[in-house]
Formats: structure tokens, sequence, C-alpha cells
């Protein structure tokens, strides 16, 4: 798990921190998501995107599927956000379901791995989350 430097002691978990932003007062609604992965206590990966007409759940959703999709098959990810919504990432969709579509394709991207959960951590404890944050955000602005 991971400690309050963001370092690892379990060499086999992916830790993925989770951020996201969003422009709500702006009429093309730009949304950006990033995520920075870390393994062994290293940083191995980041990864940023952003969308106009969207939000930072779905965008956040979208980066989420993304790790899933691109870490090694049959691994165990941890994924980090002070965002509690990331919580239902796994939860079967209803017809009343925010996102359902991408909770869908993280129901269906999730099973390609030994194990993958979210923990909900606070943001100023740890830096790699108002780094995803920021990283997020610049992302947005470009979209503009």
């Amino acid at each position: 798990m991971a400690n309050k430097k963001g370092n690892n002691t379990n060499d086999e978990t992916y830790y993925v921190w989770v951020g996201g932003s969003c422009d709500y007062g702006r009429k093309e609604r730009a949304g950006g998501g990033a995520y920075i992965v870390e393994q062994n206590g290293k940083e191995t990966g980041r990864y940023v995107t952003s969308d106009l007409g969207t939000t930072e759940f779905r965008m956040m959703l979208t980066v989420m599927i993304h790790a899933m999709e691109t870490l090694d098959a049959n691994s165990t990810i941890v994924f980090m956000t002070n965002v509690s919504y990331l919580q239902n990432f796994d939860k079967t969709p209803n017809e009343k379901t925010a996102n359902a579509d991408l909770i869908a394709q993280c129901i269906a991207t999730k099973e390609r791995h030994l194990s993958v959960s979210l923990k909900i951590v606070s943001y100023h404890k740890y830096a790699q989350l108002p780094e995803t944050h920021e990283m997020a955000h610049k992302a947005m602005l470009g979209r503009r």
C-alpha cells in the first residue's frame, strides 16, 4: 500500500492516482482527467486527456478505463483518489445511473485484472492528487 509519501510497499501492485477538473461555468464545459501510476515506490507512467461538453467525473472514469486497458493484464490495481463519486466505478448501473456507459466499460475492463479496487484518501495528504488535478486542469484549459 502507498505510504504518506506515495511510496509503495507491494512490488506487484499498481497504484494509480486519479484526478480531474471541469469548467462548469463556461458554455463549452471542458473537462479533463489524469493519472499517475506508481509501482514499487516509483512512478512508472502518466496519462492525461480532456474533452469538451463533459464533466470531470466522466473524464476521471475515462482515465480509469485507460489505466485498466493499458496496465499489465492479470495485475492488481489500486486507484487512489479523493473523489467519492468514483466508488461506483464497478457497481452495476441502472437506468438512473449517471455515466452508466463508462461504468459498464469499467466493469468489463476490470475483468482482465486479478484485482481492481479504489481507495478514498485525503487530497492534501498526498502530492500526487494535486498534481493529477493540475495536469487535468491544464489539459482542460487547452481545450477551450
